[in-house]
């Protein structure tokens, strides 16, 4: 073992220092990878529940002005049907007045 650390110049104390330096060194870089890794997910996941809530808004929207639609179109088809009903009012109000007109005059005899 000695031979081989004459042979290639190298100590057990740079050794050590130097796979410390390399364990520190792997340690500091893996947990800054690990709290890149964390902050991007949890960023993701906001992104996604900021998403999944905007879609759930504009369904919600979406839902609002169909039934605003229904609601409106209902309500033109009772304005239409009230329209008729006036017009038929109307024509009863005049053969009425028809009817009030020939009881008032007199009699042509």
């Amino acid at each position: 073992s000695s031979g081989i650390n004459a042979e290639y110049g190298l100590n057990e104390q740079v050794a050590l220092e130097s796979g410390a330096e390399f364990i520190s060194e792997f340690f500091l870089y893996s947990v800054g990878a690990g709290l890149l890794l964390w902050e991007y997910v949890r960023s993701s996941n906001k992104d996604e529940a900021k998403e999944a809530a905007r879609v759930k808004e504009m369904n919600g929207l979406r839902r609002d002005i169909d039934a605003l639609k229904t609601s409106s179109f209902d309500s033109v088809f009772i304005m239409e049907e009230q329209a008729a009903q006036i017009r038929g009012l109307e024509r009863q109000i005049g053969s009425l007045h028809s009817q009030l007109d020939e009881l008032r005059s007199p009699p042509d005899s």
